[in-house]
């Protein structure tokens, strides 16, 4: 919901509940399935940086198994932690010039189309949200809370310009 201020007219979002459990910032470690190259690396998912800005120099990950899927990035947490929510960017359009990705930008040409968010159960993965026929480039998925040490992104598709999975961050907000 949004506050309005009747004396002076001002709107403003509530903050995020929550924390981004996701961060190396906050001890957690990203790994993936492949990667493409040291331009490409999976630590760009979990740095804060969201628009995948220097693309080939650390702006996003890359996987490496080109036209096969799947792929994934996973994170791992500082410990158990309780999410509610993943947020997922992906490659938009224009990555030569990116912006800060907003909840309706869409993209056509190289963001992750279907993929699966996953979370480690104590011995197998659990699936907690599926999305098919993405164009969003900042895609949120919302699910009970739940407790994992990591979470996994599974990459079944891609856009038209594919072959390749291309993520610019994950969130996880949870406590």
């Amino acid at each position: 919901a949004v506050a309005v201020s009747q004396d002076a007219a001002v709107v403003s979002a509530p903050p995020p509940t929550g924390t981004n459990v996701a961060l190396a910032s906050a001890g957690a470690v990203a790994s993936a399935s492949s990667t493409h190259s040291a331009g490409f690396a999976v630590t760009a998912v979990n740095n804060g940086e969201r628009a995948g800005a220097n693309p080939g120099a650390g702006g996003y990950w890359n996987d490496g198994s080109q036209g096969a899927f799947p792929d994934w990035v996973q994170i791992d947490f500082n410990g158990n932690k309780t999410i509610d929510r993943v947020v997922v960017y992906t490659l938009q359009d224009n990555f030569t010039n990116p912006v800060e990705p907003s909840d309706s930008q869409t993209f056509t040409l190289y963001g992750i189309a279907n993929f699966s968010i996953q979370a480690w159960n104590g011995s197998s993965w659990t699936t907690l949200g599926t999305v098919t026929g993405n164009n969003l480039v900042k895609r949120t998925v919302s699910f009970a809370p739940f407790t994992t040490s990591r979470i996994r992104i599974s990459v079944a598709a891609v856009a038209r310009g594919g072959p390749w999975s291309r993520v610019t961050e994950v969130e996880a907000w949870g406590y």
